[in-house]
């Protein structure tokens, strides 16, 4: 048991089989919190057929289906395809997992630790992380300061530390300080000149914040700055890594509904 469930993160699309108790573990069957014990994490559940549930898991950002038989004692990895050979399993993930990750992702960036560029009351919202020595994130920040400027975008900068020894320092000074948002652009107006000056005491406040963005970012899988969050106008999110080109900035600044 213990063997095929080290196996499970590398199986989509495999046959796997994999046996249980009946007992449940909180609301889930005892055979699925086996699974989630091992660092997966729960995304969706759904009836497959009338004798089998179906289960949408992620491991390693990645969507895995398992199928659980009517007694719990069995369950199995891989694709549900039917008699006419239809994927079932992956429009099941287009239906629920791509959802439910998206709103999972978005309410993550919400309650992570960022300092807002332009009113509350715009109507596009936009998150991207942030390290202060990051060349593109600044080119990113001055591309989009037209909306920004007119309210029509609000910039939320998750702000990070991972691109150099002082990314960390002056991020923590950013989110530490009274003002953040005069920090932030305090290092935006310097950042040719070497960006903000560290501030101990803002320092300390704020690198318990930034470590936790830091975390958030590697948990997102975000491998580069800067990493931005916008949806477009069917309120699908979208991921754009880097400085983006001009029609995609367009795109993720309108709102609009990518081509």
């Amino acid at each position: 048991m213990k063997h095929l469930l080290k196996r499970l993160p590398i199986t989509l699309g495999s046959a796997l089989l994999l046996s249980s108790n009946i007992t449940l573990a909180g609301e889930y069957p005892q055979i699925i919190q086996h699974i989630l014990d091992r660092g997966l994490s729960m995304v969706a559940d759904f009836d497959a057929t009338p004798d089998v549930r179906g289960y949408i898991l992620e491991s390693q950002g990645k969507p895995i289906t398992v199928y659980v038989s009517k007694d719990k004692q069995h369950a199995f990895v891989g694709t549900h395809i039917d008699q006419d050979g239809n994927n079932l399993s992956a429009e099941t993930i287009d239906a629920l997992y791509y959802p439910a990750k998206a709103s999972q992702t978005w309410a993550e960036l919400a309650s992570s630790h960022w300092v807002a560029d332009s009113d509350n009351s715009a109507a596009t919202i936009i998150y991207a992380f942030y390290d202060p020595n990051c060349p593109y994130c600044q080119a990113f920040r001055e591309a989009a300061s037209p909306w920004i400027q007119s309210g029509q975008v609000q910039l939320r900068h998750i702000l990070v530390g991972v691109l150099t020894p002082s990314s960390l320092p002056k991020a923590a000074t950013i989110l530490g300080a009274a003002n953040p948002h005069a920090a932030y652009m305090q290092n935006v107006t310097q950042h040719k000149r070497g960006g903000i000056v560290v501030q101990e005491s803002a320092r300390i406040r704020g690198e318990p914040q930034v470590r936790a963005n830091n975390q958030l970012m590697q948990k997102l899988g975000v491998p580069a700055t800067p990493g931005i969050y916008y949806k477009d106008a069917k309120g699908r999110l979208h991921r754009h890594l880097g400085m983006p080109p001009a029609h995609t900035l367009n795109l993720m600044m309108e709102g609009r509904i990518q081509p």
